[in-house]
């Protein structure tokens, strides 16, 4: 089992409906490729973390490098690891509107204090998520 993830800024005018597609897309293709992970979008950032085969986890990551919707990619980590972490999501995700984005940060939070963080990768994941919900 390889784990893999990076922080990414989002395009300028990234709308909810570009959203909803890099859900979509990345439902199927990570279903099609046994890839689960969690997907965290907020403050114009994304935090991912993806886990699978190896080659499959960097084929994936290739296209998401080439991917318009953003830049300033920067791999957080990655390594072989014995266990999925993720192992019912091909991609979670939330999308909050206005009126509960205060709840949906105080859960990411609460998910993340606690969250397995035995493990590097987790620990730099939920650090990354952490780091973006607590920008302005």
């Amino acid at each position: 089992m390889y784990q893999l993830n990076y922080h990414s800024k989002s395009k300028l005018g990234l709308e909810l409906e570009d959203l909803d597609n890099i859900l979509a897309k990345a439902n199927i293709v990570n279903s099609e490729r046994n890839i689960t992970g969690c997907l965290i979008y907020h403050n114009k950032s994304f935090v991912q973390i993806l886990e699978g085969h190896k080659n499959d986890v960097l084929q994936v990551f290739e296209k998401i490098k080439n991917d318009q919707r953003h830049h300033t990619i920067t791999l957080l980590w990655e390594n072989n690891v014995e266990d999925r972490f993720f192992t019912e999501w091909n991609m979670a995700y939330h999308k909050p509107n206005s009126e509960s984005i205060k709840e949906y940060i105080n859960n990411l939070l609460l998910l993340s204090m606690l969250s397995d963080k035995s493990k590097a990768s987790l620990l730099s994941f939920w650090t990354s998520v952490r780091r973006i919900l607590s920008d302005k």
